[in-house]
């Protein structure tokens, strides 16, 4: 876990007790409805005291699907998941990157293939009789083209959607990106035989979705930058950069744009995986991968887990034994610029036989809200990531499911020295305030209600609110055992939040 510190003044004015402020001045307040709103930025914050934002880094689960069937192999990876009613679907690309031992480069065809589940945990391999594998049809292959890559599909919720394109899909061809549809996500086809997108690069995961707060397409994609930030092909001494198009059709699309990135240094990233946030779709999140090539020292490259096969890899492509990856975190309110955390969200991990490798930490797009493992346990977010690549057999070409908290990726946090936040001027609408929280035994959290210029609202002050602490998904805040706000619904308030040895996720006003 890692801690990063809201805007602060001098410490002397702390001592003190002063407010620490970071608001431009503020006109209009933030309407939010009844939406959530997570503690993932500043955005809500107009001033706080002895309170961090915490990055909370997922939980390691179990093996989950081993890409050893013959059309796969140690290229095996982009996952895409899309829960279906009660049936989860997980797309992937199917590879194989070198021969057995490393010694040289694989030339079997990709594939992109599909899993289902009904739990998330348990996966089977449907026999789609679609494509042909050595003379065979029974296999998972659910589309195959001549030098196909990342083919990487998703469910389109536009209300305008035609019944024969509920699934669409990306992938690369000649220089280019291509669009597909498909009325049932097995049986597909090209939307058109010429491309939807040409400015960019496009050899990783390009990710496209419906976003139903903005009401138009977007699809990030891959490219490159030179030192100087400007568009380049140079594959070799280029950095891997993430850029986004938009679309109102699918059809006819913008010229894609750098990202900006937040107080973030210039890292070559890898894949995207941006997407809404499912309880709160006006926040983008994403979970690019970093790439790093480090300059090992014979020491250093002796050290990682087996040399030997690192150094077969190098001997045709310096690269795949320098370069290393981790998968980070970022969130967007717009698209365009994100707050990306310079701390590792999902890093390689202690040093097994497979990872600390060029493919650690591509994590699949999508989130699975699963049950608990815990017995009476609240709902988790469930996610997978690859690991392994390069390799098959027992220490071959994976995928790991890992959980997180709901909402949890960050929180706003504070410790034994109390900390107090106060929210911009705020407009909702709906008759409790609801936290996504938890505390320590010792720990808690006050919440007074005060109007526009900060005077607490009789009623809702900090002597009469009821003190809370636990560890829930969704607990309604009270003043002395009473929730209903919706007196104060629609005219401008602040909230302030007194925590201690708490960590707070998220909060709604709802019905």
């Amino acid at each position: 876990m890692t801690f990063r510190l809201l805007p602060r003044i001098a410490a002397a004015a702390l001592a003190v007790g002063a407010w620490v402020s970071f608001a431009r001045a503020e006109s209009a307040p933030l309407v939010l409805g009844n939406r959530r709103e997570l503690f993932v930025d500043d955005f809500l914050i107009a001033q706080s005291q002895n309170a961090v934002f915490l990055l909370h880094n997922p939980v390691r689960r179990e093996l989950v699907l081993k890409f050893d069937a013959p059309w796969e192999g140690s290229g095996s990876d982009f996952e895409r998941i899309i829960r279906v009613g009660d049936r989860i679907r997980m797309y992937y690309m199917a590879t194989k990157l070198t021969v057995a031992n490393g010694t040289r480069l694989s030339h079997q065809p990709t594939y992109a293939c599909l899993a289902e589940s009904q739990d998330g945990i348990h996966w089977t391999r449907p026999n789609l009789g679609l494509f042909e594998f050595q003379g065979s049809k029974q296999n998972n292959i659910v589309w195959s083209a001549p030098k196909l890559d990342n083919f990487t599909p998703f469910l389109d919720t536009n209300p305008k959607c035609l019944a024969g394109e509920r699934y669409k899909a990306t992938s690369r061809g000649e220089k280019a990106l291509y669009g597909f549809k498909s009325a049932d996500g097995i049986h597909w086809s090209r939307i058109s035989e010429q491309p939807i997108i040409t400015f960019g690069w496009f050899d990783t995961q390009n990710n496209a979705f419906w976003d139903p707060v903005r009401q138009q397409y977007w699809c990030y994609v891959r490219g490159f930058h030179d030192r100087n930030g400007a568009d380049t092909t140079d594959t070799a001494d280029g950095i891997r950069d993430i850029r986004v198009s938009t679309s109102a059709d699918f059809h006819t699309w913008t010229q894609p744009k750098f990202l900006r990135f937040i107080d973030s240094p210039d890292e070559a990233l890898y894949t995207n995986q941006v997407e809404p946030y499912y309880r709160a779709p006006q926040i983008f999140v994403g979970f690019p991968t970093r790439y790093v090539e480090r300059n090992f020292t014979p020491a250093a490259m002796a050290a990682l887990p087996d040399p030997g096969h690192r150094q077969r890899r190098m001997k045709f492509s310096r690269r795949f034994g320098l370069a290393v990856t981790d998968g980070q975190f970022m969130t967007s309110r717009d698209g365009y610029a994100f707050h990306r955390w310079n701390e590792t969200f999902l890093p390689p991990g202690p040093q097994r036989d497979n990872n600390w490798i060029y493919g650690d930490g591509y994590k699949c797009l999508g989130l699975l809200e699963t049950p608990s493992e815990d017995f009476g346990g609240e709902n988790e977010l469930s996610f997978y990531a690859d690991e392994g690549e390069w390799k098959e057999g027992r220490d071959g070409d994976s995928l790991r499911r890992y959980t997180i908290r709901i909402d949890g990726f960050v929180s706003l946090h504070a410790n034994q020295a109390r900390g107090e936040v106060v929210t911009k001027p705020i407009v909702f609408s709906g008759r409790t305030l609801s936290l996504n929280f938890a505390t320590t035994a010792a720990g808690s959290i006050w919440v007074q209600l005060e109007d526009a210029a900060g005077r607490p609202l009789p009623g809702f002050t900090r002597n009469e609110a009821d003190e809370i602490f636990g560890d829930k998904l969704d607990r309604t805040v009270t003043w002395q055992n009473r929730s209903d706000v919706s007196s104060l619904a629609g005219q401008p308030i602040r909230i302030r939040l007194a925590l201690r040895e708490a960590d707070l996720y998220s909060l709604k006003f709802q019905d």
